[in-house]
């Protein structure tokens, strides 16, 4: 159990991209399905995980100025085009191309967030806080069949986590202090850098092996199992 003082906080932002979206079937089903109907051969793993891997590239690009200011939505669409060249026997078209990208926008929920996200609610205001675009959160909650009291995404923030304001921003935007805000996601990066900003942070072991969720866990308020747990520990 925590020994947190949860009188203390006050709202909960969520990651959501792989911390309770699995991006990982979604898209790997749908780019084994097209290599599938074509009668080709593609290593759907590798093809995803370096979708994901350059679209951080290309935001970390995007944070420094480097590039020009765009959704998550684009930076998907961007990189599809790069990958579109490395596997030619694809022959992915530009339409081909829009329609993998809407991928990201009806991926599935871990099996344990419906059950334990309506008992944080009881508790918490409880917020998405991501860098993926507020379409993408949304279609995908309504395809999970979830809901929140809030979306935020970092495009309508000046700035991106795990930038110290993107945090405070959100934190602002829901009414809170920073420090009465805790962060939930299996990436402790993630988490670290939500700590620097002024929140307290909530691990919750990922379901999959998942890019950004090595690293240590010390220091972090709560560390949970699974949601059911989160859920145990702070609702107490």
């Amino acid at each position: 159990m925590s020994t947190l003082d949860l009188s203390t906080i006050k709202a909960l932002t969520f990651d959501v991209g792989g911390s309770v979206f699995d991006w990982q079937t979604a898209t790997r089903r749908a780019v084994s399905n097209l290599a599938q109907e074509r009668n080709v051969e593609v290593d759907d793993r590798e093809f995803c995980f370096t979708w994901r891997r350059r679209m951080f590239e290309e935001l970390r690009d995007m944070r420094h100025g480097e590039r020009e200011r765009t959704n998550a939505d684009g930076l998907h669409r961007f990189v599809l085009d790069e990958l579109a060249d490395a596997h030619p026997q694809l022959e992915l078209s530009a339409a081909d191309r829009d329609e993998l990208t809407t991928v990201w926008h009806a991926m599935d929920v871990w099996d344990d967030v419906p059950a334990a996200l309506p008992r944080l609610r009881e508790r918490y205001v409880v917020s998405i806080l991501t860098v993926l675009s507020l379409g993408i959160v949304v279609d995908s909650s309504k395809h999970a069949g979830i809901d929140w009291d809030a979306y935020i995404s970092c495009e309508f923030l000046t700035h991106y986590k795990p930038e110290p304001e993107a945090y405070q921003e959100g934190a602002r935007l829901l009414g809170y202090r920073t420090d009465e805000v805790m962060m939930v996601a299996v990436h402790p990066g993630d988490l670290a850098a939500a700590q620097r900003a002024g929140m307290k942070a909530a691990y919750v072991a990922p379901k999959l092996e998942e890019m950004g969720s090595a690293g240590s866990t010390d220091g972090f308020e709560v560390i949970a199992t699974d949601y059911g747990d989160l859920a145990d520990q702070i609702c107490a």
